[in-house]
């Protein structure tokens, strides 16, 4: 019976530790005041490990579902450092089905000039920040390719037609040849 209070008390003090910040941030949207919302270092880095992991396995429409939520989140509390990173990573993670790694570039720098990170978020994110610079580098590299392969392809188009006019020379050619090999061997036979 002891355990049972004891676990009930647990239960009732987490609950109302929880409920509160919420009740807090609600009363002041219903108020239309900003909701101020230190960022907070206590939070671990394998919160986002763990929202990344989750999102990657998600199916497109769930994708959009959480990108939506997160927006809305966002909306109530601009401040909050977990729904900034979870945006981030929706926005910059590559099995994302709504990719944007410029915009995920822009919002991750902008938390990372904040220094509002704890050890361990910081190094993820910069990570994070690593993989979205070369993802952006390459993508802006093979922006580039398109244009060279038209280029290569033209080459190749006025190579094939001078292609087709010395092959049509080479024939011209060899009925000649043929012509005066006739020619050659009716001489020859009178």
């Amino acid at each position: 019976m002891t355990k049972i209070r004891a676990l009930i008390l647990l239960w009732a003090c987490l609950a109302t530790a929880c409920v509160s910040p919420v009740r807090q941030q609600h009363e002041a949207v219903k108020a239309n005041q900003p909701v101020k919302v230190n960022p907070t270092k206590s939070l671990d880095a394998t919160e986002f490990l763990t929202f990344a992991e989750t999102f990657s396995n998600s199916p497109a429409d769930l994708q959009k579902q959480v990108l939506i939520e997160t927006n809305h989140a966002l909306a109530l509390n601009p401040n909050d450092l977990l729904h900034r990173m979870k945006l981030v990573m929706i926005y910059g993670l590559p099995t994302s089905s709504v990719l944007d790694t410029p915009k995920a570039q822009n919002l991750l720098q902008q938390i990372l000039q904040e220094d509002i990170l704890a050890n361990s978020q910081l190094a993820f994110s910069n990570l994070l920040f690593d993989h979205l610079v070369v993802v952006n580098k390459a993508a802006k590299n093979n922006n580039g390719d398109p244009k060279r392969l038209e280029s290569l392809q033209q080459k190749n188009e006025v190579l094939q037609i001078k292609l087709d006019v010395t092959q049509q020379k080479l024939e011209a050619a060899q009925q000649k040849l043929d012509e005066l090999k006739k020619i050659e061997k009716s001489m020859g036979e009178r």
